[in-house]
């Protein structure tokens, strides 16, 4: 069994410590959200509250995930890091791959690539992309992300992108082994099931509830071990 440590809308200040606990309590992963930004006007609705508001996530700080992770893999030895999920459309897949590839590399393959399309329209008028075609865009974004981080030369001409044969020297380093691509579904998904069914653990600490925080998830993880006959 394996278990999955996520936070966010939190003091940045606290992802190290908070990585570092998980790592310590045996947590195999950490997954990080994404945000491009936050519009101050909108007509359209957040698909994950039941009313479509999405006041809760205003001023909320989001840190760039892959260089939070970056710098989480820095502090930490043995724990994985996950976006969950990077809104990949509105990037360009050239940059993405070799980002993803970077990151695979310093952080010795602990980083999973997980990939997703923005609810919010905003989100693509913000960086000049096309709201329209955006599942189509995701594919084609997918399948230069594979291609470039697999090893070797590759090439892909779609209806967006035009990209001549190149080849990643980051990837060259990994020995060929392709970047983890993870992909959420952009249909009605029960996240909260989803996130209890892996174990997963949220919240919005202050500074005051740090400590028993991490507590929590020292205890919660030995009950968890000591069902199963594991010791560390």
């Amino acid at each position: 069994m394996r278990f999955t440590y996520t936070d966010s809308m939190i003091d940045p200040r606290f992802f190290r410590p908070l990585a570092v606990a998980a790592e310590e309590a045996g947590y195999d992963s950490f997954a990080l959200p994404d945000s491009i930004c936050y519009p101050e006007a909108s007509d359209s609705k957040y698909p994950y509250t039941p009313d479509g508001n999405r006041e809760s996530l205003a001023g909320k700080p989001f840190v760039e995930p892959l260089v939070l992770a970056s710098y989480l893999a820095s502090a930490t030895e043995r724990l994985r890091f996950t976006t969950f999920v990077l809104k990949l459309p509105m990037r360009h897949p050239v940059f993405m791959a070799k980002q993803a590839a970077s990151l695979a590399v310093i952080s010795d393959n602990r980083f999973g690539f997980g990939v997703g399309v923005s609810p919010w329209p905003e989100d693509f008028q913000v960086v000049d992309v096309p709201w329209e075609g955006r599942g189509r865009r995701m594919d084609e974004c997918m399948e230069i992300v594979r291609g470039l981080t697999r090893g070797g030369f590759f090439s892909y001409k779609g209806e967006f992108y035009d990209v001549p044969s190149m080849l990643d020297l980051v990837v060259e380093l990994r020995t060929r082994r392709s970047v983890e691509l993870l992909v959420a579904s952009p249909g009605d998904t029960d996240w909260d099931s989803e996130l209890d069914s892996v174990g997963a653990v949220r919240t919005s600490a202050t500074a005051g509830e740090m400590p028993a925080l991490i507590a929590s998830c020292h205890a919660g993880l030995s009950i968890c071990r000591d069902d199963a006959g594991i010791s560390l």
